[in-house]
């Protein structure tokens, strides 16, 4: 599941209003939201991918890690469905 991501000019605006909306939420809600994009899976849809990114930095700001990648700046793509064991996040099998 990848996604190519070309940025447009209000995306850092949009980005940034779903990371705030991402602080406010638990890790279980964070896995939540994310297990529900990895299994509809990336559609292509540009504002997908701000939503992707934006919950990117959330986990890495929680986590040091994210299930969801970025190769070169410019491809997108998630690992797959994941939980929490341990505090930690776990990608699951």
């Amino acid at each position: 599941m990848e996604y190519v991501y070309y940025p447009r000019d209000d995306d850092e605006k949009i980005i940034s209003e779903y990371k705030h909306m991402f602080e406010l939420k638990t890790l279980e809600e964070l896995v939540k939201a994310y297990n529900k994009e990895a299994k509809c899976g990336i559609v292509g849809v540009h504002r997908q991918a701000l939503y992707l990114i934006a919950l990117r930095k959330e986990f890495l700001e929680r986590f040091g890690e994210s299930p969801i990648y970025i190769v070169d700046k410019v491809v997108l793509g998630m690992v797959g469905g994941i939980g929490i064991k341990s505090g930690q996040l776990k990608i699951l099998e």
